[in-house]
């Protein structure tokens, strides 16, 4: 077992032992973002020596900084933790320049958590996602695809068995909608699930309609799928799946 599995496996623990514990950050921010600003955060904690809030503010807002002064001053606010740190990022947040929206978007939610973490005095994991999520649960994009156009009894059966077995498997479907031979939706996925489980029994449940979903599936946690990205992404493995 990888340090990856081992770590996932602890997460699903918690999650079914402790969900309280457990804080999905809700943004759509995208992921390589997200990673961005967590590893400058990372960076910044390891300096010895932290500005006060006033000199970062200034920077923050000094016409002659940088775009990447910008990102640091705000992460640095982000760390602080404090009642004073978050207002002024929330402050930035109404004007904020286009570019860096996202980025003090991130900043504004770590400094809430940061912020929540001191009050309330809780220690809690914090997992983010392209897509974001909620309590314990990470949102997911996905998409069945059928072997030939979707009839309307086919959209029944598929509607009612995966929102069926994804509440069982105490996960929320969001939207889900079909596009000829596609079902496209979003989901909220509890994080102790076994995913790749979940969708092979969804999968098998309802094959035993009409057979007529391929085993192939396409599900991300990073972005929405696009409706003109569906035929790039499933003509390659349809051609494996005719059976």
């Amino acid at each position: 077992m990888d340090n990856r599995e081992t770590i996932l496996n602890k997460m699903r623990e918690i999650a079914q032992n402790s969900p309280e514990k457990i804080h999905i950050i809700e943004t759509n921010v995208e992921a390589e973002m997200q990673i961005e600003f967590f590893e400058t955060l990372q960076i910044l904690n390891k300096q010895k020596d932290s500005p006060e809030l006033e000199e970062i503010w200034d920077k923050l807002n000094k016409e002659t900084s940088s775009f990447q002064e910008k990102k640091e001053s705000l992460a640095l606010l982000a760390s602080f933790g404090e009642v004073d740190s978050f207002r002024l990022i929330e402050k930035y947040l109404e004007n904020t320049e286009k570019e860096l929206q996202s980025w003090t978007f991130l900043a504004y939610q770590q400094a809430r958590m940061f912020l929540e973490a001191n009050l309330l005095d809780e220690e809690k994991i914090y997992i983010a996602s392209g897509l974001g999520g909620k309590d314990y649960r990470l949102r997911y994009a996905f998409c069945f695809i059928a072997k030939d156009n979707f009839t309307e009894a086919q959209k029944n059966i598929l509607k009612g068995e995966v929102e069926y077995l994804f509440l069982k498997n105490d996960s929320i479907i969001e939207e889900l909608s079909f596009v000829g031979k596609y079902a496209v939706g979003t989901a909220l996925i509890a994080l102790h699930v076994d995913l790749v489980e979940l969708i092979e029994n969804t999968i098998k449940e309802i094959n035993q309609y009409g057979n007529f979903l391929h085993q192939n599936i396409y599900i991300t946690n990073e972005k929405k799928i696009k409706q003109n990205d569906l035929d790039n992404l499933f003509r390659p493995d349809e051609n494996s799946d005719k059976n």
